[in-house]
């Protein structure tokens, strides 16, 4: 398995999908969590994450992005894998949504992360 620095992890992160609108308050909130997470500042991430899901507790970049805090910066793989569940079935099990496709693929990962420490 190849190892890649937190902020490649974290570079990848903008999924393009069709936008809709939101609150600009989500938007900020997202932003700072993303500044935070580049700097490795995780528990400042979170924070902001939570308040954006607490504006809008369905919108999957949301999400998505404190799954991605909670697995990469916290290494809490059972939290992280709850959100990911969670967002697949949000999207609709559609491998078409970035969301749900970047979900699955980061569950498989961490499957396979698990057997293979075992």
């Amino acid at each position: 398995m190849k190892s890649s620095s937190v902020s490649e992890k974290f570079g990848s992160l903008k999924i393009r999908a069709a936008r809709v609108p939101r609150s600009e308050e989500v938007d900020l909130y997202l932003r700072r969590a993303r500044l935070a997470a580049a700097e490795e500042r995780f528990d400042v991430a979170r924070v902001f994450c939570e308040k954006a899901r607490a504006i809008d507790p369905e919108n999957l970049e949301v999400l998505f992005f404190l799954a991605r805090v909670l697995d990469v910066g916290f290494r809490d793989t059972d939290a992280a894998i709850a959100l990911y569940q969670k967002i697949i079935a949000r999207a609709g099990y559609d491998g078409s949504n970035p969301y749900c496709a970047a979900s699955r693929e980061a569950v498989s990962e961490l499957a396979t992360a698990a057997t293979q420490q075992s």
